[in-house]
């Protein structure tokens, strides 16, 4: 893009791919970092010691971390527009565990957090739409 009137942040680069279209490189180390501060704020370090779930609500949307022997995984959440639900959860998009590292998740293992996961929101009272 025209440099004088675009600044890239520092590491980041730019690829023109077209008269009008350009693809934007981004360091991995800052694209970890922006894994890591959500990560700080909703003290995840603590959260791996228990087994089970924990929702942190972030605004009008969330996460609800489900850890399983060190492994985690993130769920996505928002806070519904209707009466009928609490929450709406993107679980459909759950395919990783986050850590170790994005560990690909076997289709028996999301089922299992399925289950587990209704369980545990009927248990909170929680109304979702999953």
């Amino acid at each position: 893009m025209d440099n004088e009137n675009h600044k890239l942040p520092e590491g980041w680069t730019e690829t023109k791919i077209s008269e009008n279209l350009y693809v934007t490189h981004i360091p991995q180390k800052q694209i970890d970092e922006w894994k890591v501060q959500p990560w700080k704020k909703d003290k995840v370090t603590e959260i791996l010691k228990k087994d089970g779930f924990i929702i942190k609500p972030d605004g009008r949307s969330g996460t609800i971390y489900y850890v399983e022997k060190e492994r985690l995984c993130e769920i996505e959440f928002e806070i519904s527009g209707v009466s009928q639900f609490d929450i709406l959860i993107y679980f459909d998009s759950l395919n990783k565990w986050s850590l170790p590292n994005n560990t690909e998740m076997h289709i028996s293992e999301k089922n299992d957090i399925r289950k587990e996961l209704i369980i545990w929101l009927e248990k909170e009272k929680i109304r979702a739409e999953l």
